[in-house]
């Protein structure tokens, strides 16, 4: 990198960065593809340090949360997490001198609540996908004066950071508006993601139009029931293909989606569940296959693209990779009208939004779908096209390595 100086030209050293990343959930993608355009950037000299178990202790802190409490705001889970990633974090960070860093990046604001201890003349910057300002609003029933410390303590941690870099609108403003912090501070740069290359048999990771995956237009006839639990090929080609992506199972509305399935459309399309923490037990399900621990590349060119349709009917959500991703491998969608979802879908075009929990309104846009299925792939080609021109990671991280290579001191 050279910078003109009058008659000079001097070259700059990469700038001396460190980047901590959250690894729960959807993290993990988000630092697939971080540390892929780090690798491609000469402007820094990067160490990424992948906070793997520290973010299975913060999820175990969580669990120690009672339910009846929690609804009412009575617990300090959150906080205990906070606390706890300060100090790890913390550790992490005493390892290197703060006059040899040009730049600390933390995802997300829990672990970057270790910024508080780091000196002001280092630049940092936090990225996130929510707030827990909106955490508590929607996920639980009271907002509790308890609750007001770690709001306070996040409001601090924005403070103090010289940039806010958030996946949504949704949580932006709520970064603005909630913590009162400058706009100026506050920027949106969109999690995305960039299909695999096809695999060795040239399939490709897209739909095939008018009648993909076997299915002909306004193709409609009931089909044979499967093998009761769905392995192999026991769904006929002729049922509709439904999947589901997510672990955090009852929260992000499988337990829903199963059970509207079993009773309402199990003889008429087959369900695919790629979940950690679905039921293991398969025993009379019709038409159902439950799969855990599929690597990324094969979810992307091989499980999404043998769908026919997204069910994602999430309780509660922040800027899921799940929808991104099922999006971007042009299927539509239908999922609840949280978090930053709305952000993503078109409803009526390239899918459909819901109300949380509407269990009404999923049944009727399933029986849609099956009764519509030769609507879908031109609705999955919308959806690609919005991914694509929204959520691709081969322009939003550079954008977000542009931002955070003007924060770096030289």
């Amino acid at each position: 990198m050279h910078i003109e100086t009058g008659d000079a030209t001097r070259r700059l050293a990469p700038a001396r960065a460190l980047f901590f990343v959250e690894y729960g959930l959807g993290h993990k993608t988000h630092l697939r593809f971080l540390k892929q355009h780090l690798a491609h950037d000469a402007r820094f000299n990067p160490s990424v340090i992948p906070l793997y178990w520290l973010d299975r202790v913060g999820d175990f802190l969580a669990k120690l949360a009672i339910p009846p409490f929690r609804e009412r705001g009575l617990d300090f889970s959150t906080w205990l997490v906070f606390q706890f990633k300060r100090q790890q974090v913390g550790y992490l960070l005493r390892r290197y001198d703060p006059d040899a860093l040009d730049l600390v990046y933390i995802h997300t604001q829990t672990a970057a609540t270790a910024l508080l201890d780091l000196p002001r003349r280092v630049p940092a910057v936090v990225s996130i996908d929510l707030t827990w300002k909106l955490a508590f609003q929607e996920s639980r029933y009271i907002a509790s004066p308890l609750l007001r410390p770690t709001l306070e303590l996040e409001r601090r941690i924005f403070e103090r950071s010289d940039l806010v870099v958030s996946f949504s609108d949704w949580a932006a403003a709520s970064v603005i508006d909630d913590y009162k912090i400058p706009a100026s501070k506050v920027r949106v740069v969109r999690n995305g993601v960039t299909l695999p290359p096809p695999p060795a048999n040239g399939k490709h990771a897209h739909p095939r139009p008018n009648g993909a995956n076997g299915h002909g237009p306004g193709g409609n006839e009931h089909g044979k029931p499967g093998n009761g639990n769905g392995s192999g090929n026991g769904a006929g080609c002729d049922l509709l293909k439904l999947g589901f992506v997510g672990n955090g199972f009852t929260r992000k509305g499988g337990d829903l989606l199963l059970r509207v399935h079993q009773e309402h459309f199990a003889d008429l399309a087959h369900l695919t569940l790629v979940s950690g923490d679905a039921p293991r037990r398969s025993a009379g399900l019709r038409n159902v296959r439950v799969r855990s621990g599929v690597p990324w590349d094969e979810l992307m060119s091989s499980v999404l693209p043998e769908l026919d349709l997204f069910v994602f009917p999430t309780r509660f959500d922040y800027s899921p990779y799940a929808v991104i991703e099922a999006m971007s491998a042009g299927l539509p969608v239908i999922a609840t009208r949280v978090g930053a979802i709305p952000e993503m879908i078109q409803d009526g075009q390239s899918g459909f939004l819901i109300e949380a929990d509407g269990e009404s309104a999923l049944v009727e846009r399933m029986r849609w779908a099956i009764g519509n299925r030769g609507e879908l792939p031109a609705m999955g080609e919308r959806a690609r096209e919005r991914a694509a021109d929204r959520y691709a990671a081969e322009r939003n991280y550079p954008q977000l390595l542009d931002l955070l290579s003007s924060m770096a001191r030289h």
